[in-house]
Order: C-alpha cells, then sequence, then structure tokens
C-alpha cells in the first residue's frame, strides 16, 4: 500500500469571509509604450490577501491602515486595494 501524499493538494475549507486583492497598473501610455493593467486575485483569506499585497507593492515590512495603497512604476503608479469578495457580502 502506497504511503500518503503528504505534499500534495488537499481540499481546503476556509471559514469566514474571503478577501480579493484588485491591482490597477496606471500608466502613460504613449510614455511607457503599454497599457493601464488591471487584475483581481482569486479569494482568500484576508492574511493571505494582505501578504499578496505586501508582494505587489514590493514592501518589506507589513502594510499600513486598510489601504488602498499606492507604489510608484515608470510613467506611473499601481494601486493596489483589498475588498471583500462578492460571495462573502451574502452571509
Amino acid at each position: 500500500m502506497d504511503a500518503p501524499d503528504v505534499d500534495g493538494e488537499q481540499l481546503e475549507l476556509t471559514l469566514g469571509p474571503l478577501y480579493l486583492v484588485v491591482v490597477d497598473d496606471r500608466v502613460n501610455g504613449p510614455l511607457t509604450g503599454r497599457p493601464t493593467r488591471h487584475y483581481r486575485s482569486p479569494p482568500q483569506t484576508l492574511d493571505d490577501a494582505r501578504c499578496l499585497a505586501t508582494l505587489l507593492l514590493d514592501r518589506g515590512s507589513e502594510l499600513d491602515g486598510d489601504g488602498p495603497w499606492r507604489r510608484p512604476l515608470a510613467g506611473g503608479q499601481r494601486h493596489v486595494a483589498i475588498v471583500l469578495a462578492p460571495s462573502s457580502r451574502l452571509g
């Protein structure tokens, strides 16, 4: 009989509200040669959302306040916010 897959994925049940990380890279198109970009993460716990936001903002420490937060980019700014996932609003 094979040993259980310890490193494999497991079904995870998350209780409580879930959050989305919303990212907007707002840039000057003619200056940078690229368009403004938008991203919404999959629903996740608040701790995971704050960790992702910290990485996207290239911060060395925890985020201050409740956001949204901004970070300069070449030719513009990155805006990052954490919002309650739509399915979490129903409860």
